[in-house]
């Protein structure tokens, strides 16, 4: 007997992220499907309406901004990934994180930041072709698949429970069954088979005004996805991480050393080394340099026992 269809809402759909956010963690989302069936529209409405709802109860967080919420690169994907209670839409993950170039180092630095930063508590929403293309830790890190069949229309899929059987999203047994359907001609298969199915759910089209700006961003961002293959840098305002790092640690913003890897990672450096020269950095400044004396989370711990 085939499921029941639930029909959800986009409100219902905003709760349940809203829920995941707001239990510490992060919230990521595939949305996957063919090219012009509107996978960035649904990615920007979701996006949108997150950070309304977190208007309402009085929370700056989730902002959602026509040139800082899209993703198109490695690097702007490292550095989002780094900040916290934050929305970002990956609109073109093909770029990101998954073609045969996989393992260079740039991609295995996000995969290690969003093992890391699970508890940022951001949106991260990623649009891409195929879910089955994504690599398997991207794959674990989903919390919610939605794939647009056609225009205005998505099918909601979520990782089963289990404790022993290691692929979730159960991809042998709904490949089977979307095989039946391709052999069996069927144009308007039953998805409630697919064993990863929590329901349906309708989505608008962009308004004429929300298309412009979309367009106008996506022309811009792709700029930064060539200069960035070639090896070309925009000009940005000359920073200094480890100069930003020490300040950091100097007025107690660092929680502990998973964040400043993470900050490490971001700025294209590795950790170890980072920490070496944080180090070296403050014994030249006369400063005390251990880095975990600075931390927030161990100065709270030796204030609830007592020994500071």
């Amino acid at each position: 007997m085939a499921k029941k269809v639930i029909t959800w809402s986009m409100k219902k759909m905003v709760w349940m992220i809203m829920q995941i956010l707001q239990n510490k963690f992060d919230c990521v989302i595939i949305i996957e499907g063919n090219r012009g069936l509107g996978k960035s529209t649904l990615a920007i409405h979701l996006a949108r309406a997150v950070a309304r709802e977190f208007k309402k109860l009085g929370q700056d967080k989730y902002k959602f901004n026509w040139r800082n919420s899209f993703i198109y690169t490695k690097k702007e994907t490292k550095r989002f990934l780094h900040k916290w209670d934050a929305s970002g839409i990956a609109d073109e993950m093909i770029n990101v994180t998954f073609n045969r170039d996989f393992y260079d180092e740039g991609q295995k630095d996000i995969i290690k930041m969003l093992n890391m930063n699970r508890d940022h508590r951001n949106l991260f929403i990623a649009c891409v072709p195929q879910f089955q293309t994504l690599d398997n830790q991207i794959k674990n890190l989903c919390k919610l698949r939605l794939t647009v069949v056609r225009r205005g229309l998505v099918v909601i899929q979520t990782p089963n429970r289990t404790i022993y059987v290691k692929d979730k999203w159960d991809q042998a047994t709904n490949e089977k069954i979307e095989r039946e359907w391709i052999k069996k001609g069927i144009r308007n298969p039953h998805y409630t088979r697919l064993t990863t199915f929590r329901g349906l759910m309708k989505f608008p089209a962009l308004t004429e005004k929300q298309e412009e700006l979309y367009q106008n961003t996506k022309d811009g961002k792709r700029n930064l996805i060539a200069q960035e293959e070639m090896g070309i840098d925009e000009q940005e305002e000359e920073s200094d991480p480890y100069k930003e790092m020490i300040e950091m640690l100097k007025e107690g913003k660092v929680k502990n050393g998973t964040f400043v890897n993470g900050f490490a990672m971001a700025n294209g450096i590795k950790p170890d080394s980072f920490q070496s020269g944080l180090r070296t950095k403050l014994k030249d400044q006369g400063l005390n340099h251990k880095l975990s004396d600075y931390y927030w989370e161990k100065t709270a711990q030796k204030k609830e026992s007592g020994t500071l």
